[in-house]
């Protein structure tokens, strides 16, 4: 073989690996999906679109920015924190007490 046929077929399977690497990427990317975006109450721009029926809220639009229709499992809501119930440790002072001794609240006898 000449150097020119030797030049012409690395060319092609270089030109083959490379075709054969972007379709692989292009089939892993699909293959993965979407990312995960987080549902917002309203539209911030024109660029945002909305997709309805997204748990736990189903009856608030789901505005996200991205492609139109995007599938409802890459949406969600962000979950507020538990608050933990208030709790009261110290003792109440006396001038507190003193409103609340009668039942109907403060006699006005004092």
């Amino acid at each position: 073989m000449d150097s020119d046929a030797r030049l012409t077929v690395a060319s092609a399977l270089a030109l083959m690996i490379v075709a054969v690497i972007s379709a692989l990427i292009v089939f892993l990317a699909a293959a993965r999906g979407g990312e995960q975006m987080i549902c917002h109450l309203q539209p911030m721009d024109s660029g945002w679109h909305y997709r309805t029926r997204i748990p736990p809220r189903p009856e608030i639009r789901c505005w996200y920015r991205g492609e139109r229709m995007k599938p409802r499992r890459e949406l969600y809501w962000a979950e507020t924190p538990a608050i933990p119930p208030m709790t009261i440790t110290a003792p109440q002072p006396a001038f507190i007490l003193r409103w609340r001794g009668h039942p109907a609240g403060w006699d006005h006898n004092e």
